[in-house]
């Protein structure tokens, strides 16, 4: 591998494991570190397909591979609608800002599939994800104890015991269990396929850090996103699974503030405030059906509407984003939009299924397999947030998406 191509390489791994233990909202002269360093990350591409015939090789053979590939063309014209809709949206530069955030993660997508279109790299790049999360889970048991870094609204004191909700480096607990569902069950697998007692018993305890970091969030949403994932692996891997799963869970039951999350989930109370937004963004659908309201200007139209329909304010919210990622996308994008964005959802599970399917590699057979798990997991966990627009969780869906390509692009696994 040639020195450039290594840094090139090296960077990537860095922002990967740098990214989320950066404190969200960390910003250098108003930019986010984390923009910064994928902007090095850009520039140093740019410079290596300037000087290098190979890169150059690799990225018009990439131009043209999107043009043929099904999930390729869904990203290129979901991406397409995202920059139409700085024509028409109430504020461009929100919608401008928006459009440029997906077009990072296509930045991604498209360096981690064809430059590092090798198993051994990708492994090296799945490692590095693996060890990030591992350090900030260790970070989040860290904080569950001190509350270092932690916003005091999410230390919340109930009739005889204190919950804190840890959140790590994100903004709030649910984006952390976001991040956290996306890792874990590829790391359950991983632990159930590996021979090697020492990495067995490793990704074990990974496993476990993981899990307990999920329940010191105290995200509902994350809990019912454990029992889906759970679900899924004991169909596609093996039944037996059940057993295992379902003794963790009652286990967990005996926890009195896990208990009173699980009880939530039927508190009318704490569920009007999803149902007025959802019917708002509903309206939002109705008035604007085609092309939507503009990329991101959900929360620019939120007061105009609550406003003209009485019955959807609550609590004299301002600027209230749609707490559900397809309600969200369909409200600002259309009917183009919304379509685009299920094709690319449905069609990217179909690709890591082919690739767990085909691969005689037990790594990568194990970890894609618990990654679609952990993928619809996630979606569904976007009908009651808008998970897919938290950078420091959406940046490993598209990096799970980028890897899996890679690796079906690449002569090793065809």
């Amino acid at each position: 591998m040639k020195n450039k191509y290594s840094i090139l390489y090296f960077l990537m791994c860095v922002y990967i494991v740098i990214m989320p233990l950066i404190q969200e909202g960390t910003n250098f002269k108003g930019i986010p570190v984390s923009d910064i360093l994928l902007g090095i990350v850009i520039f140093v591409y740019l410079i290596k397909l300037i000087i290098e015939k190979t890169t150059r090789e690799r990225f018009i053979y990439g131009i043209r591979d999107l043009f043929s590939s099904t999930l390729s063309i869904c990203i290129l014209i979901l991406l397409g609608i995202m920059l139409l809709s700085t024509l028409y949206a109430l504020e461009k530069t929100l919608a401008l800002k928006e459009s440029a955030r997906f077009l990072a993660y296509v930045f991604i997508f498209f360096v981690i599939k064809y430059e590092f279109n090798t198993k051994k790299l990708v492994k090296n790049l799945l490692k590095c994800y693996i060890f990030t999360a591992v350090l900030l889970s260790i970070f989040g048991i860290i904080q569950h104890f001190t509350t270092i870094g932690l916003d005091k609204k999410f230390v919340v004191h109930y009739p005889g015991y204190t919950v804190v909700k840890i959140a790590a480096t994100m903004f709030n607990p649910n984006a952390y269990a976001a991040f956290l569902i996306l890792i874990i069950f590829p790391v359950v697998m991983l632990t159930i396929y590996e021979k090697n007692k020492k990495n067995k018993g490793m990704y074990g305890i990974i496993s476990v850090l993981l899990f307990v970091n999920i329940i010191m969030t105290y995200s509902r949403n994350a809990q019912v996103g454990v029992c889906i994932g759970a679900v899924v692996l004991c169909v596609i891997y093996s039944y037996k699974l059940i057993i295992a799963f379902g003794g963790i869970g009652i286990f967990t039951l005996f926890m009195p503030s896990v208990l009173d999350r699980v009880r939530d989930l039927q508190n009318t109370a704490e569920n009007e405030s999803r149902i007025k937004l959802w019917k708002t963004a509903l309206m939002m659908i109705k008035d604007h059906p085609i092309l939507g309201v503009g990329n991101g200007n959900f929360i620019s139209r939120y007061n105009e509407y609550v406003s003209k329909y009485k019955g959807l304010s609550y609590n004299a919210y301002k600027r209230y984003p749609a707490h559900n990622s397809y309600l969200k996308v369909e409200s600002e994008l259309g009917i183009i939009g919304i379509v685009s964005f299920l094709a690319v959802l449905v069609t990217s599970l179909i690709r890591v299924k082919k690739l767990f399917t085909i691969t005689n590699d037990k790594f990568i057979k194990a970890f894609y397999m618990g990654a679609f798990a952990s993928m619809i997991a996630f979606f569904f966990m976007n009908i009651s947030d808008n998970l897919f627009f938290v950078p420091m969780a959406t940046t490993y869906f598209w990096f799970l998406i980028a890897t899996a390509e890679s690796l079906l692009n690449s002569s090793e696994i065809n």
